[in-house]
């Protein structure tokens, strides 16, 4: 029987939750996760135990904050005038705003703050700090 490897294309179907129990993301039965392992195109302690895995096999992986979506980064807060802004909406604390970088990506931020015209944004991710915990299944795997 065939064991992922590295170099191959896989789909796996995937559930995170956090240590409460609260489901942060779940695959959809038609919508697999596929990707090549070892390309860290997904989080690379999670690719790191596919290795040696078969179709049908599951295994739940319980990841760090630090292999997950990282430690808290106080560099990621930053205050942006209002005027900065393009935004016609409401800012409220809690509403998460996308931004583009001068390398035109689009991030996205959390407002955790207002004050006169500043607005404090927290672009790290919404599950930074947290441990995740995974559990995967093998659905396929296409050798390279």
């Amino acid at each position: 029987m065939e064991i992922v490897k590295e170099g191959d294309k896989v789909k796996l179907f995937c559930e995170a939750k956090l240590e409460d129990g609260t489901v942060c993301f779940k695959t959809q039965q038609e919508k697999p996760l596929i990707f090549i392992v070892g390309k860290g195109t997904f989080l690379p302690a999670i690719e790191k135990e596919l290795k040696d895995m078969k179709i049908g096999d599951t295994k739940t992986i319980t990841l760090e904050p630090k292999d997950a979506f990282g430690i808290h980064n106080d560099d990621l807060v930053t205050d942006i005038s209002k005027k900065d802004l393009n935004t016609d909406g409401n800012l409220n604390v809690g509403t998460v705003i996308q931004m583009k970088t001068s390398q035109d990506k689009i991030i996205q931020g959390m407002i955790t703050g207002i004050k006169d015209d500043k607005i404090t944004v927290d672009f790290n991710h919404p599950l930074v700090d947290k441990k995740i915990i995974f559990t995967v299944t093998v659905d396929s795997i296409e050798k390279n």
